[in-house]
């Protein structure tokens, strides 16, 4: 089972902690599955960081939190965003709304024209080459037509 926990480090009387994912049968500084933030008690108030979208991520899969976390997660609000992402809202909108940035739309009835692929936008910069080259192209014929035309008529007077 998937624990949610603090890692201790910093220095003798000068705790730090780094939040992390970890087995619960793991040692407190041992293995990790993955780091989601920090904690840093001695400051007034305390500094926390917790990685909003990776913590949702582990508590939707069954991570279970320790004391600890938990109460860390209840003060950025994790929990309340949990049981929106169960009841259906996407993982994106509550993490944009963590972040305080505008939350990305969800495509409309009528979807907007879609992006080019990576083969049109090629097509498309080939036909702007192609199109650099061809007029400098055309004149030289137009004017080597102009030549040939001229001699052949010189040759046909004579």
């Amino acid at each position: 089972m998937l624990r949610i926990r603090l890692s201790r480090t910093g220095k003798k009387r000068q705790p730090s902690y780094r939040v992390v994912v970890a087995e619960k049968e793991a040692k407190r500084d041992g293995r990790v599955v993955e780091r989601i933030g920090h904690y840093n008690p001695l400051t007034n108030p305390a500094e926390f960081k917790i990685d909003e979208d990776r913590a949702l991520y582990w508590l939707s899969v069954g991570a279970q939190p320790s004391d600890a976390v938990r109460v860390l997660l209840n003060k950025q609000g994790t929990f309340d965003r949990l049981a929106r992402l169960h009841a259906g809202e996407s993982l994106d909108a509550l993490v944009a709304e963590y972040k305080g940035v505008e939350a990305p739309v969800a495509e409309a009835a009528a979807p907007a024209e879609a992006a080019p692929s990576l083969m049109e936008r090629a097509r498309e910069a080939a036909g702007a080459v192609v199109e650099a080259v061809a007029a400098p192209v055309a004149a030289v014929v137009e004017r080597v037509e102009d030549a040939v035309a001229a001699v052949i008529g010189s040759d046909e007077e004579e």
